[in-house]
C-alpha cells in the first residue's frame, strides 16, 4: 500500500510523487540561477557591448526579485518540505511573470527572445501535469498579449544599428535565442533521460533483491521449521540419556551414554547453524574482531587446508572490525569451500581483506578452471550448481550474497574459462 500525505487544498499525493516533485524543484532552482547568470550578462552585454540603452534600474530589479525568491525557495527546499504540483506550477508562473516585466522594458514582442517562453512551457510540460501546464499555456499567451498592448521600446542607437539596421540586429538576436532555447532543451531531455535510465536500472536491481529476499525466506522458514520439529525429541532424547548415564555410572555402558549426549549436543548446534546458513543474522548481534581472527576462523572452519592462502597484509591483519561475526565468517567458508572443489588437489585459494573508507573488501580467488559467461551468469541462483550430485546444494554463493547485502554490502563475481575465479564481497564494518 501506498503512503500518502494529505494536502492542504486538494486530495492527498503518493510519497512516490511527493519525493518526485521535490528532485523537480530541485532542477527548477538550478536552473532559474542559470537563467539569472544568463538574464545578468545579456543585460550588461546589450547596454555596454552593443550600445544599446536600457533601464538598468527597471531590469536590475527584476532580476533581483528573481534572485532573493530563488534563494527563499532553496531554503525551503532544503528543509525537505511537503512539494506538491502547484507549488510548482506557482513557481513557474512567478517566472512568467518575472520575464513578462524584463520583455516589457526591453522591446516588448519587437525583443527576439520573446520565444523563450516556450522554455517555461517545456518545464511546466515536464514538472506538472496536464491541468496546472494548460493553465500556464494561458498565462503565457496572455502575457505575449498583453506585450503587443504596451511595452517600452528599445533605444536602438549605435555603430551595430547603422552598419545592419534594426531588423538585422533582430535577426541575430533571434538567432541567439534559438541556440539558448536549443542547448536548454537538448540538455535538461538528456538530463532526464540518464536520470529515468538510472531509476528504471535502480527498479530492477530492487526487484533482483526483492526476489533474492523471497527465496531466503522460504530457506529460512525451512531451518525455522525444522529446529521446531527436532528441537522437542533431541530435548527428550538428552534428559533419558542423562538419566540413562547417571544409572549406569559403574558400567560400561555408561560411555555409550555420553556419546548419545555428545551426538545430541552436536545435532542441536547444527540446528542452531542453520538459521545462520540461511542468511539470517538473528541471534548473531555485531561484535568486534581482528581481521587476522577472522580469516584464522574460516581456514580452522574448513580443516586448515594448506591450500588456502592468506594474502592480507601482517598490519591489516591487527585492524579491528565490527560485524556479525558467525555470519559473515559462515559466508566466507561457503565461497572459500567452492574455491577448494574448483582447484582440485594441486591448486591454491587465495583469501585476502583490504579496508578502505569504513568499507571492508574481502576477496577469495582461484586458480581452477574458472566460468563460462553462461554458468557466471547463474553462479548465484538457488540451487544452481555445477558439481557431481551429493557434493553440494547449490547454495553457496546465494547464501554469501544475501549476507552481503544484510551486512551493507554487495557480492560480486569475476570468472574466466581457463584463469580462475575471484568472488569480492564488500560490505561496511
Amino acid at each position: 500500500m501506498r503512503s500518502l500525505v494529505e494536502s492542504a487544498d486538494g486530495p492527498p499525493a503518493s510519497i512516490e510523487l511527493v519525493d518526485v516533485n521535490r528532485l523537480n524543484l530541485g532542477w527548477l532552482l538550478k536552473l532559474r540561477w542559470a537563467s539569472i547568470v544568463g538574464q545578468s550578462a545579456t543585460i550588461l552585454g546589450v547596454e555596454y557591448v552593443m550600445g544599446v540603452q536600457l533601464p538598468l534600474g527597471a531590469l536590475a530589479a527584476i532580476v533581483g526579485l528573481e534572485a532573493v525568491t530563488n534563494l527563499a525557495c532553496a531554503v525551503w527546499h532544503r528543509r525537505r518540505p511537503v512539494v506538491l504540483e502547484r507549488h510548482l506550477a506557482l513557481l513557474i508562473g512567478l517566472d512568467l511573470a518575472l520575464f513578462t516585466g524584463l520583455l516589457y522594458f526591453t522591446g516588448g514582442p519587437t525583443n527576439p527572445f520573446s520565444s523563450l517562453y516556450l522554455i517555461h512551457l517545456s518545464l511546466a510540460a515536464l514538472a506538472v501535469g496536464p491541468r496546472y501546464t494548460w493553465t500556464l499555456v494561458a498565462v503565457t499567451l496572455a502575457c505575449s498579449a498583453a506585450l503587443f498592448q504596451g511595452h517600452v521600446p528599445l533605444a536602438m542607437g549605435g555603430h551595430d544599428h547603422a552598419a545592419m539596421g534594426h531588423y538585422g540586429m533582430h535577426l541575430k538576436g533571434m538567432w541567439v535565442a534559438l541556440g539558448v532555447a536549443a542547448v536548454f532543451i537538448v540538455y535538461f531531455l538528456d538530463r532526464l533521460k540518464r536520470a529515468l535510465a538510472d531509476r528504471e536500472s535502480e527498479l530492477r536491481r530492487a526487484r533482483e533483491r526483492t526476489a533474492r529476499q523471497e527465496r531466503l525466506a522460504g530457506l529460512a522458514a525451512l531451518a525455522a521449521g525444522a529446529a521446531h520439529e527436532l528441537a522437542s525429541p533431541l530435548a527428550t532424547i538428552a534428559v533419558v540419556a542423562k538419566e540413562l548415564e547417571r544409572g549406569l555410572a559403574l558400567q560400561p555402558a555408561a560411555e555409550d551414554a555420553r556419546l548419545i549426549r555428545s551426538e545430541v549436543g552436536r545435532c542441536s548446534d547444527i540446528l542452531a547453524e542453520l538459521a545462520v546458513d540461511a542468511g539470517q543474522a538473528r541471534g548473531d548481534p555485531p561484535t568486534t574482531i581482528r581481521l587476522g581472527a577472522l580469516i584464522a576462523g574460516v581456514k580452522h572452519g574448513l580443516g586448515d587446508d594448506p591450500r588456502i592462502v592468506s594474502t592480507t597484509d601482517d598490519a591489516l591483519e591487527g585492524r579491528e572490525i565490527r560485524t556479525h561475526v558467525r555470519l559473515l565468517t559462515r559466508a566466507l567458508k561457503s565461497v572459500v569451500d567452492n574455491g577448494l572443489h574448483a582447484v582440485g588437489e594441486t591448486g591454491q585459494v587465495r583469501l585476502g581483506a583490504d579496508m578502505v573508507g569504513g568499507r571492508l573488501t574481502l576477496s577469495v580467488s582461484d586458480d581452477g578452471p574458472g566460468m563460462s559467461p553462461e554458468v557466471a551468469a547463474r553462479a548465484l541462483d538457488p540451487f544452481f550448481t555445477t558439481k557431481p550430485t551429493g557434493q553440494g546444494m547449490g547454495l553457496g554463493l546465494f547464501l554469501a550474497a544475501s549476507v552481503a547485502e544484510q551486512l551493507g554490502g554487495e557480492l560480486r563475481l569475476r570468472s574466466e574459462p581457463g584463469r580462475g575465479t575471484t568472488v569480492t564481497l564488500e560490505i561496511a564494518a
